[in-house]
This record gives structure tokens, sequence and C-alpha cells, in this order.
């Protein structure tokens, strides 16, 4: 029985999207001048609609470029959701889900040409081949337990208590780049291993759960800055003109996070692979998928499953091995 079609962006719909990204939308065909039949253009059309209408429905019909610049990582969380949207309430194939990629990475080289953006967050995905039945995979490092012991040596060489509690500390409670950035001091609960109503993407508030590893950490970084007369309401810190302020996400995905994946010899290693890897060790040590799911704070585990988690190959062969004929 063929899927019954899905009138997602309607009329209605589209009438609310963001006039700002529509009007984006709008320079980049112009830009493009595309040499299309009009039923490949009205495809198109009709693919960015679906995007930007599921924009104005789950991510509070932001501006695009808003979004990026607070936090590319944002971004690529929007594209691994409609990812997961488009394939499982819309029904699209691998071949419907690679134009779509396709059409999304050359929107975003555009708005880097026009200088809008500094990045193109589909950089950080893997896109799958059509007719090879892949997913969308983000280009993620999931670290082993060896190799958070190896980091954690690292970091204690390096004598450095601030970057060694921005890895525990991202790792363990598996936040996005600007909720880490946004930690302020006060709004740390010691005693219950909690920072609460810590902004994150769209200025929702959410809970973060460190480890006591890290709590205890938080500790001597706070009493370091108190020997050293370092004032400042947030966790995390950088020196800006003589003057201490929290340290931004381009600090922390710039720079910190290069230095901690030097010491495995992946400099390549991203924000985003902290939250993935914090997520993946937690789940294969018997955490269920909801539960991950809901620290990670995703609205269903669909996105989980699919990006936020590896195969463990050797447990399969085991349980397989169980059933044997």
């Amino acid at each position: 029985m063929a899927r019954k079609k899905i009138a997602y962006a309607t009329k209605e719909k589209v009438n609310k999207i963001n006039p700002k990204n529509a009007e984006l939308i709008r320079k980049y065909f112009v830009f493009k001048n595309m040499n299309l039949s009009e039923s490949s253009k009205v495809g198109y059309q009709s693919d960015f609609n679906q995007w930007l209408v599921y924009i104005l429905e789950n991510y509070n019909n932001q501006h695009i470029v808003d979004i990026i610049k607070e936090d590319p990582d944002d971004m690529v969380d929007l594209i691994e959701d409609f990812v997961a949207f488009c394939t499982s309430v819309l029904g699209n194939n691998e071949r419907r889900i690679q134009r779509r990629m396709s059409s999304i990475s050359s929107f975003f080289l555009f708005l880097r040409k026009k200088r809008k953006i500094k990045e193109n967050p589909v950089d950080f995905l893997d896109r799958p081949k059509a007719g090879t039945g892949e997913k969308l995979q983000i280009k993620q490092t999931f670290l082993t337990k060896d190799q958070v012991e190896e980091i954690r040596k690292g970091l204690k060489k390096k004598e450095n208590i601030q970057l060694e509690l921005f890895f525990e500390f991202g790792l363990s409670t598996m936040a996005r780049a600007n909720a880490i950035s946004n930690v302020k001091v006060e709004q740390i609960d010691f005693e219950r291993l909690r920072v609460e109503d810590v902004i994150e993407k769209e200025g929702y508030k959410v809970t973060l759960f460190p480890s006591q590893r890290a709590i205890d950490l938080v500790k001597e970084w706070l009493e370091y800055r108190s020997e050293n007369g370092i004032e400042c309401e947030y966790l995390f810190i950088t020196k800006y003109g003589g003057t201490w302020k929290k340290a931004e996400t381009g600090t922390l995905q710039g720079y910190w996070i290069k230095r901690i994946g030097e010491i495995i010899e992946i400099p390549e290693l991203h924000c985003h692979d902290l939250r993935h890897s914090g997520s993946n060790l937690l789940y294969h040590s018997g955490m269920s998928l909801e539960d991950v799911s809901q620290l990670l704070n995703h609205k269903g585990t669909d996105v989980t499953k699919n990006h936020y988690l590896e195969v463990n190959k050797d447990a399969i062969q085991d349980k397989k091995a169980k059933f044997e004929v």
C-alpha cells in the first residue's frame, strides 16, 4: 500500500515562517539562479518550506543565522531532529533525505560566502549516499573508557584545573556548549549534584547533572579563584581586556576542546563529542535509552538512538551466539 502523502507545510504555516528566514531563502534562490524546470524549482521550494515550518513549530521560529551564531552545535541538533522527523513522520527515503541535505548545505555555503556565518553546520554530518540505505550520521568521536582515562592523565600533567573541569563537566552532564558557557556558580547545588535553570538553546532552562568528580573539581577551581582574587559569576571564564568574563562558546569549541583532543591525537575533537561520548558510555553501562534521552534533553528517543549511541558489535555477537541454530 502506498504511503499517504502528508500535507505538512500548509499555506497557513508557510505564512507564519520567520520573515527573515523566508528572505534568506529568496536571496539564495536569486543567487543560485537555478537552471531548473518549474517542477524542480517547486520541489526545492517545498523542501525549504518544510524545513522552515519545522523550525517554526519546534525551534520557536528563530532566525537561522542567530541559531548558528549563538552555537553551531544547536543547528547540528536541529538538523538531526529534522532528519529524524522527515524519516519517521514524513516517510522520506534516503534519496529524498540526500536531496534535502544537499540543498540545505548549499544554502549554508551561500550564507558563508555572504559572511552571514563562519562555518557550515552540515560539515559536521556524514550524509548518506542515495540508494545505499545509510542513515545520516554526525561526524563524531565516541570516546572509549581507555581514552577518557588517557585524557584525564594528560590533563593532570597540564596542571590546568579549569580545562580539566571543562572536560569532566562536559562529559558527565552531556550539555551543549552554550549551556556550559552559561553556567553560573550560584546555580550549582553541591549537595544534590545538580546545576539548576541553566539557559540552553532557544532560551530554554535545563537542569544539568554533573558527576561527583566534576563537582570536586568545581570546588577546587573555586578555591583557586578565591586564592588568586578571580571574581566572576560564571563557572567557566577567560580574561578579556583585563577583566574576567564568561568563556564564550567560541572559546570552548575553537580552543579548549582542541587542547583536549591533542592529548589522544584527535585534533578534530568537537564539543559535541563530549555529549555523544557521555551518553554512549552511560547507555552501554546499563542506563536505559529513555533516561539517556532525558538527560540529553531530547524530545524523543529517535534522535538519541540514531545519532548518540554507538552500536556495540561485540555485545550483539554474544547475544546472537545464544540463539544460533
